[in-house]
């Protein structure tokens, strides 16, 4: 693997970067802004917490710097839609820190925080799934999305 950094402390830094930016760009407010951020959080976990079900249902490994120690392709609940939804719940979690903060920069450390989860987690892990999977992985490849 090319990242030792796990995801969800990359979330968690991005999500302190977006605090840290409201205190230094004016902060945005509009009406429902708790609700909206609220809201994207249970997408979120709506997305992340079901998926690490499946990964014990189907006993394969659910830690992300180990993908070539996966024992099982998981296709179905969430995975049926997107092939990253511990990702994108992470995602999710992580704009709704920007809406509940109100800052427009952090718009710009979502994209920074989907480049380094593409490019240091998702291509690594996909490489290793295709060497494990193969021709079965390259057929889901086609099918599913790789964000949503």
């Amino acid at each position: 693997m090319k990242t030792k950094i796990p995801p969800p402390i990359l979330a968690l830094v991005m999500i302190v970067l977006i605090y840290l930016s409201s205190l230094f760009v004016e902060s945005i407010t509009f009406n429902y802004q708790g609700s909206l951020s609220v809201l994207f959080i249970i997408l979120g976990a709506a997305c992340a917490l079901p998926s690490f079900k499946l990964f014990a249902k189907f006993k394969t490994t659910i830690t992300p710097l180990k993908p070539s120690d996966a024992t099982a392709l998981v296709t179905e609940g969430m995975y049926r839609y997107s092939r990253n939804p511990m990702y994108l719940g992470l995602l999710l979690w992580t704009i709704a820190s920007t809406i509940w903060f109100g800052t427009w920069f952090g718009i710009i450390i979502n994209i920074v925080f989907v480049f380094l989860i593409n490019f240091l987690q998702i291509i690594p892990e996909e490489e290793a799934l295709l060497e494990i999977f193969g021709e079965e992985y390259e057929e889901y490849k086609k099918n599913v999305r790789r964000w949503i």
